[in-house]
């Protein structure tokens, strides 16, 4: 398959892959919770328009003014006297959403009500509407289904004649609120409250602002369903003025700037409080971390305001939202399938960020909801990840191919290594930096002499399981196995810390896993290992002749590690590194053992002994590598006889302490022979 094959492929793959999600979780209701938030989280609060104010039935009005904590038994004779002040100072429309369905306890209090909105000619009223469910019987009195019928609740007479109109403002019964229905169901030529408060504060209007409000309103009517809410900000976002001061700018006779206005009036509270007492609120993405959410008249007066400056939110529609779908595929096959991964996902994270700018700009600037969870957060993903998949097949298959090419003479572990960090595998031999760790296994030859063939076969597979599982897991590769005897070794390019840590982290996890497989009840002869680490400049390569070839650490590293290894011997302990090997590496605990010059080297060689880890360490083993510092101190400087009273003071506490009987032996004979000024307290082996 050709280079433009595979990227259409991936590109079919990933629109596959918007489309399903889209399909599993509906596209509009994924991007409503997820998209939606984002956006206004990012663009923050506007100003709404100066042209809608809202008077608010709240709690500080129904104290100053003496009234009912419940808004709905307020005398409508206030409300009269509220609406002629509005009509007096001039107010293009005023809209109550509140339903006068019950006749007042006061008769006259609605005729006063009445009266008022009549001289006004310019009033709405809020409905609500009453479902009915009717069953619906089979044969034999079987329910087949349900009938549903709605009926408003039409306004008392007097009011209903008086008004300029009424309707309900449907909001959906959802956790939270984004949009409202322009039309109730079924009858789009029945307009909910913001819609028929549009319609009439049209009336009257110059041409030009009328124009703009039919092309509002046609778009409504074209899609017969959602009007999505472009919300200005938290609660009193709209310019919002409590009931009672309203009252007192009526009976002062002062102007409120009410002119050429749109006034809805409504239950809306200004603190937690007084919202729980109305309970007319519904929660938004602008809903406060105290609980305050923006009440329905807010919700009401924002869906005009948004409809007269027509700038309602619009998403882009279906065909619009399948485009971006498509193209985002194709453009991320390219990126994804043509550059590497290190290469891509920046590239990736940069088109995204360019993709939702696009998508913030046209949010803010024109009130447009264009898609952003399923390119960005379905689509970009699957991209990047079937991108990464098909670089490291293709990168497979090679590696696969030089295996086969030189699977004779080199390791698989090794080829991947060599492919990614050293170099082609068909260039010369080549000197790295590496951690060599070398292992023996104690009286192996009398073991191999007790057991039969099949039996330590058997007992060394088991055995080196303990030891390679640790190597191969830390990055590290096993370069040669002798009987008993391992050489493992970890490589970079120059002097790496991390090579040296790997190193030394899987020598303790090694011992930690003989120590279980050592484990008296597991039946098996106990094999005690002994190991030697050292670290610097190592020639990696091939070695031997004609057909065959071995892969090997070939340097002095090897050999110190193994002289290492020997020392355990002399010292009786287990695992021993050169100073170099640890230093810098502060969450190991070391105990420097002294200066050796090992056998048939010229070179002298700081040891340490390799314990354990700094944080597991207990208070005993802390205490003795400070105590054996103190006696090694004392020799080095030639006080033998403190030395020998220091290292018997810490026998007598841990009598199977290697060196410590090591330097004992020593210090006794150091004192029993005359040394001159050349004196080195470098240690000289000659026995390897």
């Amino acid at each position: 398959m050709g280079r433009l094959q595979r990227v259409l492929v991936l590109a079919l793959v990933i629109a596959a892959g918007g489309w399903l999600a889209s399909a599993l979780a509906p596209w509009m209701d994924l991007e409503q919770e997820f998209g939606l938030p984002w956006m206004y989280e990012a663009r923050g609060s506007v100003e709404a328009p100066a042209d809608v104010l809202i008077v608010a039935l709240d709690e500080e009005s129904a104290q100053r003014l003496g009234l009912s904590d419940r808004p709905r038994d307020w005398p409508r004779g206030l409300h009269a006297e509220l609406v002629r002040y509005l009509s007096q100072q001039g107010a293009r429309l005023i809209v109550f959403d509140l339903t006068f369905d019950a006749p007042a306890a006061q008769p006259q209090q609605d005729a006063q009500f009445a009266a008022a909105i009549r001289a006004a000619g310019n009033v709405l009223v809020s409905e609500s509407l009453r479902k009915r469910v009717l069953p619906l019987d089979g044969s034999g009195g079987r329910p087949l289904a349900s009938l549903v019928i709605e009926s408003p609740t039409l306004p008392v007479a007097a009011i209903e004649e008086a008004v300029r109109g009424h309707a309900p403002f449907l909001l959906p019964k959802t956790s939270r609120v984004d949009a409202y229905w322009a039309f109730r169901d079924g009858a789009a030529d029945a307009p909910t409250l913001p819609v028929l408060a549009l319609q009439r504060y049209a009336e009257g209007l110059a041409p030009a602002a009328r124009r703009r409000i039919d092309a509002s309103l046609a778009l409504l009517r074209a899609s017969r369903g959602t009007a999505y809410l472009n919300l200005y900000g938290p609660p009193r976002s709209v310019r919002t003025l409590p009931y009672a001061r309203v009252i007192d700018l009526a009976r002062s006779g002062a102007d409120g700037g009410f002119r050429d206005k749109a006034v809805f009036i409504g239950f809306s509270a200004a603190s937690p409080a007084g919202q729980d007492r109305l309970r007319d609120d519904h929660r938004t993405v602008f809903s406060q971390d105290n609980g305050l959410n923006l009440s329905g008249v807010e919700l009401a007066a924002t869906a005009f305001a948004n409809l007269l400056e027509g700038r309602p939110l619009r998403h882009s529609g279906m065909a619009w939202q399948v485009g971006v779908v498509l193209a985002a595929a194709v453009v991320l096959a390219f990126v994804c399938h043509g550059l590497r991964p290190a290469h891509a996902v920046p590239a990736a994270a940069a088109l995204a960020l360019l993709y939702l700018g696009f998508v913030y700009s046209r949010f803010a600037m024109a009130a447009s909801w264009w898609p952003s969870i399923i390119p960005v957060g379905v689509q970009l993903p699957l991209a990047v990840f079937a991108g990464t998949w098909l670089h490291y097949r293709d990168s497979r298959r090679e590696r696969e191919a030089i295996k086969q090419a030189f699977g004779y003479f080199l390791p698989s572990t090794m080829v991947d290594q060599l492919a990614h960090n050293l170099g082609a595998v068909t260039q010369a031999n080549q000197v790295v930096f590496g951690a060599c760790l070398a292992s023996d296994v104690s009286r192996y030859t009398s073991l191999a002499e007790q057991l039969e063939p099949d039996q330590l076969g058997r007992l060394l597979n088991d055995y080196f399981a303990q030891l390679f599982v640790p190597v191969e897991r830390s990055g590290g590769a096993v370069m040669d196995i002798v009987g008993d005897a391992m050489v493992a070794i970890w490589t970079a390019p120059t002097s790496d810390a991390a090579v040296r840590r790997a190193a030394c982290e899987a020598a303790l996890e090694i011992l930690a896993s003989l120590d279980r497989f050592n484990d008296p009840a597991s039946g098996r002869p106990a094999l005690a290992t002994r190991f030697g680490l050292h670290c610097g400049d190592i020639m990696i390569g091939s070695v031997g002749a004609s057909h065959h070839y071995e892969y090997r650490a070939v340097g002095d590293i090897v050999n110190t590690a193994s002289r290492l290894q020997s020392l355990n011997k002399t010292l009786g302990t287990r695992l021993l590194a050169s100073a170099d090997t640890v230093e810098g590496l502060d969450a190991l605990l070391t105990r420097p053992l002294g200066s050796f010059r090992l056998a048939g080297k010229a070179t002298a060689l700081r040891v340490v002994e390799l314990r354990g880890l700094r944080a597991g360490a207990s208070d005993a083993e802390l205490a003795l590598c400070e105590r054996f510092a103190y006696a090694l101190a004392c020799h080095d400087a030639r006080q033998w006889r403190e030395a020998s009273d220091r290292f018997a003071q810490i026998l007598e506490h841990s009598s199977d302490d290697g060196p410590s009987r090591f330097y004992l032996a020593r210090c006794s004979e150091l004192q029993a022979m005359s040394t001159d000024e050349t004196w080195s307290p470098t240690v000289a082996l000659d026995i390897k």
